[in-house]
């Protein structure tokens, strides 16, 4: 009898013990679990939402992103329905790889905030484009932000002129040396229309030599810098456009001194902000009349004849002129 309780009572513990064991709950899966969320940061220097950019200019926008039931996975860019070039956006700096989707790896799995430096590819002017930033977990689960970005012209105020212009060597004939900005229009040096004189000739050279200074300065309160193109961005003559790109060029200008002109008879005449030596491609912008005016000289012309004393001083600048 007591061997047939004891066993009566192991086989009600067993029993207990796959009943209560059955009774426990299975883990749940979720079936809608939570993705993750990315979000736009509205920073300064980032977009945070739809906007206009110029042609030929990139942006940047930073992202932020949180879990939800699973950790982050990766990222991608995308333009449209295409993925976006790796060529075209870094991030943060390129501190991490460009590949397009990238993965997330280490404590950024449990959130991260990215800035992304979009590039420009090749927009036209009122192109639109949606750039759309996913993220995926690892549940498979999405989010996504997207900007459109619609490409602009550039801003600005158009230019009133661009022209050519000669300016003759002051030592020439009566009426010569001086080159009104506003038309090309050559002048006497001291005339009053004139921007700009030729320093004329060295004195101490026979006229029988070349004896061009080939150089340059301003007249009638007119004002003169030198531009200096490594201090601004991707700066040449032909791709100016506005006015205030000259204006740009003339505040990073390099300023001039005073120098003196010469007569044949070696009188003196101070002249304002002289070029100094000069070279084919050199750049100046001249304010005045309220203008700026840019100046590019394309030729430096030497004339000159032991013989012929008619064309001995008809050296000359070309210049091109925008303003």
């Amino acid at each position: 009898m007591k061997n047939f309780l004891m066993k009566f009572t192991g086989l009600f513990a067993v029993a207990a013990v796959l009943f209560f064991s059955a009774c426990e709950e299975d883990p749940i899966t979720p079936t809608n679990p939570l993705g993750p969320d990315i979000q736009l940061v509205a920073d300064p220097g980032f977009v945070d939402g739809d906007t206009d950019i110029e042609v030929g200019e990139g942006f940047a926008v930073k992202v932020q992103i949180f879990t939800g039931d699973a950790q982050l996975k990766s990222v991608q860019i995308l333009l449209g329905s295409s993925k976006l070039p790796t060529s075209r956006f870094t991030i943060d700096g390129g501190a991490i790889a460009s590949n397009n989707p990238f993965l997330i790896t280490g404590a950024d799995k449990d959130g991260v905030t990215y800035e992304i430096d979009i590039n420009a590819g090749s927009e036209a002017v009122n192109d639109v484009n949606i750039y759309t930033i996913e993220v995926t977990d690892e549940n498979n689960e999405t989010d996504a932000v997207d900007v459109a970005i619609t490409t602009v012209g550039p801003s600005g105020t158009a230019l009133s002129g661009e022209l050519t212009g000669v300016l003759l060597n002051q030592a020439g004939p009566v009426g010569t040396g001086g080159l009104n900005l506003d038309t090309g229009t050559g002048t006497g040096s001291a005339d009053v229309s004139a921007e700009i004189r030729d320093l004329g000739i060295d004195c101490t050279i026979p006229n029988t030599s070349e004896n061009w200074r080939a150089q340059f300065g301003t007249v009638n309160g007119a004002e003169m810098r030198k531009v200096d193109p490594a201090q601004l961005e991707n700066f040449t003559f032909d791709n100016v456009g506005f006015k205030e790109t000259i204006l740009a060029a003339y505040d990073t200008g390099i300023n001039l001194s005073n120098g003196i002109s010469y007569a044949p008879n070696c009188d003196e005449t101070t002249v304002t902000d002289v070029t100094g030596t000069v070279a084919a491609g050199d750049m100046f912008v001249v304010f005045a009349n309220s203008t700026y005016y840019l100046l590019r000289i394309d030729e430096i012309n030497y004339v000159h004849s032991a013989s012929d004393a008619t064309v001995r001083n008809n050296d000359n600048f070309v210049f091109s002129i925008k303003f």
